[in-house]
């Protein structure tokens, strides 16, 4: 009896996601008819930010490795998509090869860190060197000024119809779920579950056989694909880069979107991705109703603060959290007027 009522709160609980899952396409399929083209644009931004950071959350959430220089892959790219658009042509046939570009450029920067990885470094070492990498090749691009402009960066035009907004919002939205849908096939293979017991106890996972080095670099090429073609849709959206896209700031953003969100989880980079970018845009829009608000970015401390001080597992793992609690306080109840009906 005990074991069917957990079974149907289960089931309750499935129905009750999946229809959320749902509403929520439903409402970002027919959302642009609503929405002026700055705000498309915003949520465009989120949308390509949120496969980012779930890039990242492959890393940090599910392997347990710290990558301080996880820009370099989505300012990678973008710099692909810019460079062969103004030095070469506008054209499809650019793009394509961009892709292709990326592609091999993430793997060449996954298998130069998994090496690293590999070298028995402790934890701190490695991050130290990833954050060196990251910092090679930003100032790469700003010393390239032939190429790349610099720090001034490049602006260039799109072919059709990545020009049209509403295209683009379309394009990143699809973008977004097939990423989701991908990566989390990934999590849930069974390199995906050495990865999980990577983070937990590696000594164990080593112990049982399984070859930790080899799984990690299998997370790092595939979190840096997916870095990287966000990097190049984030080009198509903005049609502008600059190395802002290959500092250090932008890993952290990486960071503090799975962590708001909901480190080990996926989707919630999708969540904190979305609280943080409306957040910090609520905030720069309320700069003209008072001169504190110019300080924006200690109103956006304090909620990073009160995220770890109150919800340290992130918003949807403290989501998690409370329906497991709810879930086994109705199975105790269940038990108990069970008991008292026998």
């Amino acid at each position: 009896m005990r074991i069917k009522k957990q079974t149907q709160i289960k089931k309750n609980g499935l129905i009750i996601r999946l229809a959320i899952i749902v509403i929520a396409l439903a409402a970002l399929v027919i959302l642009p008819n609503f929405l002026s083209a700055t705000r498309m644009t915003m949520i465009s931004r989120i949308m390509v930010f949120s496969v980012y950071a779930m890039a990242y959350d492959i890393l940090r959430g599910y392997t347990g490795f710290i990558h301080l220089g996880f820009a370099l892959f989505i300012g990678g790219g973008a710099y692909f998509v810019g460079i062969l658009f103004v030095r070469v042509a506008t054209s499809w046939p650019m793009l394509l090869l961009a892709i292709l570009g990326t592609v091999v450029y993430s793997i060449f920067w996954a298998l130069l860190v998994g090496k690293v990885a590999a070298s028995g470094g402790s934890v701190l070492a490695t991050a130290m060197i990833t954050m060196a990498f990251g910092e090679i090749m930003r100032n790469m691009m700003e010393r390239w000024r032939t190429v790349t402009n610099g720090a001034d960066g490049l602006n260039y035009k799109t072919p059709f119809p990545f020009s049209n907004r509403t295209f683009m919002y379309y394009l990143c939205f699809a973008f977004m779920v097939v990423m989701l849908v991908v990566l989390f096939r990934f999590i849930n293979s069974p390199t995906g579950r050495v990865l999980q017991g990577i983070r937990e106890n590696e000594q164990r996972a080593v112990f049982l056989g399984y070859n930790t080095n080899r799984a990690r670099t299998i997370a790092l090429l595939v979190a840096g694909i997916a870095a990287g073609l966000s990097g190049i849709v984030y080009g198509l959206l903005n049609r502008f880069v600059n190395t802002d896209l290959l500092n250090m700031q932008m890993t952290y953003n990486a960071m503090l979107y799975s962590l708001i969100g909901g480190t080990g989880t996926l989707y919630g980079s999708i969540v904190g991705s979305t609280v943080v970018i409306f957040f910090q845009d609520l905030l720069l829009n309320l700069r003209s109703l008072h001169p504190i608000f110019e300080r924006w970015l200690l109103f956006f401390g304090a909620l990073y603060i009160a995220v770890i001080m109150y919800m340290p597992q992130g918003i949807v793992g403290f989501y998690n959290s409370w329906k497991e609690k709810r879930m086994h306080k109705k199975m105790a109840q269940g038990a108990v007027v069970s008991q008292e009906k026998q």
